[in-house]
């Protein structure tokens, strides 16, 4: 799994109520007695929609009406409220998400899309309809090559999935001072592991830009694994014997789920090294025993301000739903906590300033964080998680136990560092 913010001079008027292809917009008069329409905002009610893989992640939609339900019960922006409609399934069906996309900003009429928990989001048509998007980062739409205030997808981490991005950023800087300490090696060995696709080809190499600018001696780099693998025993001894002849004292699986069948195979061969990957989930703890997770917040028992807010706010809506965080909590919280941010920013020289627009606007020069938990800086989180904030942790076979504190770092690597 993967491993992750209105601008008037004087009062706001409103003038009409209308719909507008199927979206109910609102018109206001401005300074100069321009006229305006404002998809999914009647003047009090934000509306707002999500979609993305709920099969897999159904909590995304728990974490951001908890979130929105903190917004609501606090004023936060005094007399304006945030509907969620709903939070649909794609699927991960390329089809099936445009088709959601198009329903909710031409039937719904929604002012965003939170949260977005989407591998395939209609990136293209939701630009065009100028829809901005707050989710967990999981595709392309929310990258840009070189930093950008152009883009309209924003999330907790920024841009996970860079193709070719213009600076490669400290992804490892946590894992290499542990490792480091561990092995007593200034430089420790270091493999980076990924799927046979364009997608892990491009992680795989950046993985190893950012270890090798890290400290780590990248020797080998393997994207040779397919979606689907029947027998994992080649990539298991390819892994083995990757250090010259020998198992690199650490490696980083970024091969997703192929990383639970890999895994096995590893450790049967007696690797003692440092399996580090990025699917922290208590569901996989057992079967992760031994291994290390890479993660861009603290382990979910060491206490933080946003992390306690957060468990605040879940339980607020949800009876004991702090107690049972998981993934799906945190990217849709953390992805309406940015929308909230932007909003707010936009918000702040009166209610006719709230614009899909305008909160593109706010969010695309956006510093969010949640003290102590995650944090971003866009806009150069338009090319990668900017900031890199990273904790780690490891599997006792019951829990994923700290192993060190969640920090942050601002170096970057040129895409070109030399690895190897």
């Amino acid at each position: 799994m993967v491993r992750r913010f209105g601008n008037v001079r004087r009062a706001f008027v409103v003038a009409v109520v209308l719909t507008v292809a199927g979206g109910v917009t609102i018109t206001a008069s401005g300074p100069a007695g321009a006229v305006r329409s404002v998809r999914g905002f009647d003047g009090t009610t934000i509306t707002v929609g999500g979609f993305g893989i709920k099969a897999q992640l159904p909590t995304l939609e728990t974490g951001a009406r908890a979130r929105f339900q903190r917004f609501n019960d606090t004023n936060e922006i005094k007399g304006v409220k945030i509907k969620m409609t709903e939070f649909a399934d794609d699927g991960q069906d390329n089809a099936t998400a445009l088709g959601i996309a198009r329903r909710l900003v031409t039937q719904t009429g929604v002012f965003a899309i939170v949260p977005n928990g989407s591998h395939n989001t209609p990136g293209t048509y939701l630009t065009q309809q100028h829809v901005p998007w707050f989710g967990g980062g999981f595709d392309a739409t929310y990258c840009s090559a070189k930093v950008s205030t152009t883009v309209w997808g924003f999330g907790p981490s920024g841009c996970i999935v860079p193709s070719n991005p213009s600076f490669v950023t400290d992804l490892f800087h946590t894992m290499y001072d542990y490792v480091s300490k561990q092995t007593g090696k200034k430089h420790p060995t270091f493999l980076s592991l990924g799927n046979d696709t364009d997608v892990g080809k491009d992680s795989t190499r950046i993985f190893a830009i950012a270890a090798q600018g890290a400290g780590f001696k990248v020797v080998a780099q393997q994207a040779t694994m397919p979606i689907t693998v029947s027998d994992y025993s080649p990539y298991a001894k390819a892994l083995m014997t990757a250090d010259n002849g020998n198992p690199p004292d650490s490696l980083f699986c970024a091969a997703n789920t192929q990383c639970l069948g890999l895994w096995p195979l590893v450790e049967a061969q007696g690797y003692k090294g440092y399996f580090v990957h990025g699917l922290y989930a208590d569901a996989l703890v057992k079967a992760f025993k031994g291994t290390y997770v890479n993660h861009p917040y603290p382990n979910f028992s060491q206490s933080s301000p946003g992390l306690t807010q957060m468990r605040k706010d879940l339980d607020a809506y949800q009876s004991g739903a702090a107690a049972k965080l998981d993934l799906g909590d945190v990217f849709g919280y953390t992805a309406a906590d940015v929308f909230v941010t932007a909003l707010k920013k936009a918000a702040a020289k009166g209610k006719s300033n709230i614009t899909p627009e305008n909160v593109q606007k706010a969010a695309s020069t956006l510093h969010w964080q949640m003290p102590g938990f995650m944090k971003v800086e866009y806009p150069k989180a338009t090319v990668m998680e900017f900031p890199a904030c990273f904790a780690n942790s490891k599997s006792d076979g019951t829990a994923w136990q700290p192993v060190n504190t969640w920090t942050c770092s601002s170096k970057t690597y040129s895409p070109k560092l030399k690895v190897g």
